[in-house]
């Protein structure tokens, strides 16, 4: 990993560790970790670029497999590595997972090593790798983002990680985004042969694009359900919301108040629970609208029913 910013238009890979690359404290003090059987060899120790002495050294292939079972990659997905070294998490996601992606490197010896690998895997339609700078890259296709930067570089990839599509899964290896947008999860795994660190463990993270669900929430509730027009205020950072909520104009308990990527649920009952009912929405939001189902519960039973709400900014 690149220790400096001040270069960093100049050469990408001043910044870039990908999450196929190890951070290093001295460049010269460690060996190459593992290789991964889906990738090339790297025998030689890693890469050297020459404007900055520094070598590329692969993540340990469970390190790699890891990181893509936290983001639960799967055939459906659609996986970006940005710093993508000798493919190995592309290659991986492909061949282990069944997903398609691409990699995004500065190094063109290492994007040309890792167009060779996916021919010889028979995947290079599925598993493609792109010579571009991460600041003028395009995350929009992604399903799924592997990342292994420096602090730095993560803090300013924030607000554009923070705004692609709601869904979008991102993992980390060791370096979290700006303060205020904590993981989701986070994994402390031990790793023999990390080639940093005296204590041999890698910190994995997952974070999930929230969607932007900051406002007046507003449905009606059917008259055999307790009637009336109910209001739920959403205040939001990040993935974290907390709330108010109404019918009527009188208060009503809300809990459960999660959005994980497009997903919103939330429970409501009366205040102070006078009445023995409890109403469940869990909801897709796409755009200013919200719309699921409801399971109304009240005096043992539970109710299913669609649920559709608007949002008012």
């Amino acid at each position: 990993m690149r220790s400096s910013i001040s270069i960093m238009r100049r050469r990408t890979a001043l910044l870039l560790s990908a999450v196929s690359a190890t951070p290093l404290l001295s460049v010269r003090a460690f060996a190459q970790a593992g290789a991964a059987p889906t990738a090339p060899s790297t025998a030689d120790g890693g890469i050297v670029d020459e404007d900055t002495d520094t070598p590329y050294v692969p993540t340990p292939i469970d390190v790699v497999e890891r990181m893509l079972h936290l983001a639960g990659v799967g055939s459906s997905d659609y996986l970006i590595d940005i710093g993508s070294g000798d493919g190995r998490i592309v290659l991986t996601a492909v061949t282990k997972f069944g997903a398609r992606g691409h990699g995004i490197e500065i190094d063109p010896r290492l994007i040309e090593r890792s167009r060779q690998s996916a021919a010889k895997l028979g995947i290079a339609d599925r598993a493609q790798f792109l010579a571009q700078d991460l600041f003028e890259s395009d995350f929009s296709r992604a399903s799924v983002i592997s990342v292994y930067l420096l602090p730095k570089v993560m803090q300013l990839l924030t607000p554009r990680l923070a705004a692609l599509r709601p869904g979008t899964r991102i993992v980390s290896h060791d370096y979290a985004m700006l303060a205020d947008w904590q993981p989701d999860m986070t994994l402390r795994m031990y790793v023999p042969d990390k080639p940093v660190g005296r204590d041999r463990h890698s910190t994995l993270m997952l974070w999930t694009v929230p969607a932007s669900v900051a406002g007046r929430w507003q449905f009606d509730l059917p008259r055999a359900q307790g009637g009336g027009r109910v209001e739920v205020a959403v205040t939001q950072a990040r993935q974290i919301l907390s709330g108010k909520a109404t019918i009527d104009g009188r208060p009503l308990d809300l809990l459960g108040l999660r959005i994980d990527g497009e997903r919103l649920r939330f429970a409501l009952e009366p205040a102070g629970r006078a009445e023995r009912f409890r109403h469940e929405f869990d909801g897709i939001v796409k755009g200013e609208g919200a719309s699921g189902t409801a399971t109304f519960h009240a005096r043992g039973a539970a109710v299913p029913a669609k649920w559709e709400a608007r949002l008012a900014r």
